[in-house]
């Protein structure tokens, strides 16, 4: 049987969660940000590490790395003009190595 990460607990109770604070508000405005604020704590308050966008797109990179048609420069080129990264910081990301912690050290 398949462990439920958080992934698959936030996919799957997402449409419910929307629900029952747009009843509970009034109306599905009200309902996604009282999701989104609470999405916000979650994180804030349940995630360990301090948040890094590179964790978020070295973790993309990785799961495209062996189906991308696009080599390590060009997805570093898309990088700089997609998300705004220095060159260092695309480095970071496309040559990331998996066996390498996942979280920057604070230095």
């Amino acid at each position: 049987m398949h462990k439920m990460n958080w992934i698959d607990i936030i996919s799957n109770e997402l449409p419910r969660l929307r629900l029952y604070a747009s009843a509970s508000l009034g109306g599905p405005a009200d309902g996604d940000l009282a999701v989104e604020d609470m999405l916000g704590a979650f994180f804030t308050n349940h995630m360990s590490g301090q948040p890094d966008r590179i964790v978020l797109y070295r973790l993309l990179d990785l799961g495209i790395r062996s189906t991308s048609a696009l080599a390590g420069g060009e997805r570093e080129e898309l990088l700089k003009h997609v998300a705004g990264f220095d060159p260092a910081e695309t480095g970071e990301i496309v040559e990331w190595d998996p066996t390498l912690p996942l979280l920057r050290s604070a230095s």
